[in-house]
């Protein structure tokens, strides 16, 4: 049975690092087991999620396009953070890339750049799409975090899409997009900050 507040506590976990780590293990699990009964809303959240964050960053960067082939490593946040750690667990602002993301993650984030339908299109295609879809997201959030610092947009995103995830899988339509346009261009990152 489909609890928002499952996905709700899962997304403050993006922005929050001190939340119980016994509880981040627990709500993914339950994002798991939910997802297996709605699959379609809990793929449309966060393929939307995913899309969107990565949507605000600046146009010019390179996580907006990435390569397939070569995405996915630590490496990819050294042109923001740099580094001299000969272990990245122990770095603190790359950490969060000490592992790589798995082909099937690498495959959502370069699907992003096609829009929320082709993010959920390729994620239907996993046996298990939460995994590979929560660290696309996780590592978007990292992107975000690298040039602004602390920041509330992922969770605000989230939420809304716990919203039209829910009409979609009712088959319903989306009746909020000039609003979610709106707080989309509000986000955005202008190349300037870079």
């Amino acid at each position: 049975m489909w609890d928002d507040t499952t996905w709700a506590a899962w997304g403050v976990g993006l922005v929050e690092p001190l939340l119980d780590p016994y509880d981040r293990v627990a709500d993914l699990e339950a994002m798991r087991l939910e997802a297996r009964g709605e699959r379609l809303r809990a793929v449309t959240l966060l393929a939307g999620t995913l899309t969107d964050i990565l949507d605000s960053l600046p146009d010019q960067d390179p996580w907006r396009h990435v390569d397939p082939k070569t995405f996915g490593t630590y490496r990819d946040g050294l042109d923001l953070i740099p580094t001299e750690a000969t272990e990245i667990r122990e770095d603190i602002g790359l950490a969060a890339l000490a592992r790589p993301l798995d082909r099937d993650a690498v495959r959502l984030v370069c699907s992003a750049a096609h829009g929320w339908e082709s993010v959920a299109h390729d994620a239907n295609e996993f046996e298990e799409p939460v995994i590979p879809l929560t660290r696309a997201v996780a590592w978007a959030c990292w992107r975000r975090r690298a040039y602004l610092g602390e920041d509330n947009y992922p969770v605000l995103v989230l939420f809304s899409w716990l919203r039209r995830a829910a009409l979609i899988a009712g088959g319903g339509a989306l009746d909020d997009e000039l609003a979610h346009q709106q707080m989309r261009a509000a986000a955005k990152i202008v190349d300037d900050v870079v």
